[in-house]
């Protein structure tokens, strides 16, 4: 049976979008803290620590696939045909997320990176 403070977590989890790490797998894995992350439909708006904080995967994506993984990826900085037609790359929030599919699958989401107190590394 779980406390209520369990219920409660798992109450505001379904408001969240992005989920608590609960898969042993992410107990190694350094990341800020979900509060620390504003979202709405299109952006995360966040600390330069906090962004500092995150790992990041700009040509890649991280192994130890989970919900509630976060990383920063600088999409576009690696596509040379997009740098090549003018494009600017854009700093994104990326973390794995449920999956519509079921348990033991994840979906990949992102929103464009706002910092509160500073500018983005270009």
């Amino acid at each position: 049976m779980k406390t209520a403070y369990e219920v409660a977590l798992d109450k505001l989890e379904a408001l969240e979008l992005i989920p608590r790490i609960t898969d042993p797998l992410g107990s190694s894995w350094k990341q800020p803290d979900r509060s620390e992350i504003l979202l709405d439909d299109t952006h995360a708006l966040m600390s330069v620590e906090t962004f500092e904080r995150l790992a990041e995967y700009s040509a890649t994506k991280p192994t130890g696939v989970y919900p509630g993984k976060m990383w920063r990826r600088h999409d576009g900085a690696f596509d040379r045909e997009f740098l090549a037609r003018g494009g600017k790359p854009e700093w994104l929030l990326c973390w794995y997320g449920e999956s519509e599919i079921g348990p033991g699958y994840c979906s990949n989401r992102h929103r464009v990176i706002i910092l509160l107190d500073g500018e983005l590394p270009v």
